[in-house]
């Protein structure tokens, strides 16, 4: 394997990876994945329970849908959402890492200084360099 091949395929797994994590990470998706480690809920039955407006969660799942995280199958009127079995053993497999390196996970200084907000000082045109003053064509309004 070429060191090129190899670069281009962990850049692949680490973009695999990021996105898996993203998915996870967002407050609603998160909510609705341990919602659905329960059993087996429609759209009303989630929002309801998690006090989330149908059309967030309606948005949400789809993310989830097309990540693999959940399947749908139709019931009737309602199209019934549940947990991809698959999604379990890891679900468990993190949660059993979160339990013991959860103080170490707490405490990272790494992961701390990453978190920062980042502060954006605006200037104003006087406070900026001479050749920046002028706003180029594409930026006038």
């Amino acid at each position: 394997m070429s060191v090129i091949s190899y670069l281009r395929g962990w850049a692949l797994e680490f973009t695999l990876y990021r996105e898996f994590f993203r998915a996870l990470a967002n407050e609603t998706r998160f909510a609705i994945v341990q919602l659905l480690r329960t059993g087996p809920h429609h759209v009303g039955q989630i929002g309801e329970k998690l006090g989330f407006q149908q059309s967030r969660v309606s948005h949400n799942l789809a993310c989830l849908l097309n990540c693999g995280f959940v399947l749908s199958e139709w019931q009737g009127k309602n199209k019934v959402y549940r947990l991809n079995p698959d999604m379990h053993e890891i679900l468990t497999g993190i949660e059993e890492h979160l339990t013991q390196y959860a103080p170490a996970l707490d405490s990272c200084g790494v992961l701390k200084a990453e978190s920062k907000p980042i502060v954006i000082v605006r200037t104003t045109p006087s406070q900026m360099p001479r050749g920046r003053r002028r706003l180029s064509k594409s930026t006038k309004r």
